[in-house]
């Protein structure tokens, strides 16, 4: 059983608190820090869980860790808080929003703190499966990736993930250009339509002899008329979203990754991902399947199991060192030309 408080009370927070709900045999939530009482009412009421008005009596819950969920300008504060106080800290993204900050940050950290970084993007089961077709071989040395699928310092740790990358100082050519669409939804749900000026932000990284292509429009996350996309490519073959061609000896040969959903047609299991298949082989499994858990809910609770190896062992899966590097190289993307 891994044990956990969470601090904040926004959207985020929530995919921590449904988590806990859906999977009471694996995780336990000890409560929630909540500064607004409107919220913390609101919250509790909702996913019947237990909030509290101060940090004290949240940590003497005695959780495992605690999860912060405050807003990207405290992030950086709520780190220092909890860490001097001795305390293990699984930090939502990003680590920074500015360049001074992370400079200022950075002069802060000490060597004793306990912390690793919600960096859940690699986690996601798609993610995971492209991932075993790449070490398999079948692309050959894969040289390129193009990501249209996630913001800022999550498609640059992405990028790392997928071209095996441990530099920290690529090249990059960026600009901004502008992308006017139709919002219709929204991180609460359906909204009366209304054009906005998007922003697509396109950029080329170069790690050496390796290249990560950046596009991407935050409308993207709720909008099914700015679609996602992927695109790896190594010298044997190539993944496109959810297709991989490649070359056996001089004949191309072609395969889908299938999703294999349970609770479909008169399937009585209830409503989950189960695996991810393509070429005959399994791809990846579920670690939570029977739990109706999203992709994203998927890739968070890895970052839970994730973080408590972390305390027991000592090995990172996205250590602070990697957050910061990594938001430094996106605003390093976003502070290019802009047309």
């Amino acid at each position: 059983m891994i044990r956990f408080g969470v601090v904040g009370g926004g959207w985020r927070s929530e995919f921590y608190i449904r988590i806990a709900t859906l999977l009471p045999q694996r995780f336990e939530l000890t409560g929630v820090y909540i500064r607004n009482p409107q919220v913390a009412i609101t919250l509790s009421d909702k996913y019947n869980i237990i909030t509290y008005s101060s940090l004290e009596h949240l940590i003497n819950t005695n959780p495992d860790f605690i999860v912060s969920c405050v807003d990207k300008y405290s992030i950086c504060s709520e780190i220092e808080l909890l860490c001097e106080r001795g305390i293990a800290v699984l930090s939502e993204t990003p680590i920074g929003i500015n360049h001074e900050q992370i400079k200022d940050f950075k002069k802060k950290v000490r060597p004793e703190w306990k912390i690793q970084v919600a960096e859940q993007f690699h986690f996601q089961p798609r993610n995971q499966a492209y991932k075993k077709i790449i070490e398999s071989g079948v692309l050959g040395t894969v040289h390129q990736v193009y990501l249209s699928c996630c913001h800022d310092y999550h498609a640059v740790s992405l990028f790392k993930y997928f071209l095996d990358i441990k530099e920290d100082k690529p090249k990059i050519q960026s600009l901004c250009l502008p992308d006017k669409v139709i919002r219709y939804n929204s991180r609460n749900g359906v909204i009366t339509p209304k054009v906005v000026s998007g922003k697509q932000k396109i950029a080329v990284i170069r790690y050496g002899n390796k290249t990560a292509i950046y596009d991407f429009n935050v409308e993207q996350y709720f909008s099914a008329i700015r679609s996602s996309y992927i695109r790896i490519k190594g010298t044997k073959g190539e993944i496109v979203n959810d297709s991989c061609t490649y070359l056996n000896g001089s004949t191309p040969m072609r395969f889908d990754l299938t999703r294999n959903m349970c609770g479909s047609n008169e399937n009585l299991d209830g409503l989950y991902l189960d695996s991810i298949t393509g070429n005959s082989e399994v791809l990846y499994t579920n670690p939570f399947n029977t739990a109706r858990l999203t992709d994203e809910e998927i890739a968070v609770s890895m970052c839970i199991e994730k973080m408590k190896n972390y305390l027991m062992t000592g090995e990172d899966f996205y250590s602070l060192s990697d957050a910061i590097n990594d938001a430094e190289i996106s605003l390093k993307i976003s502070t290019k030309t802009q047309l």
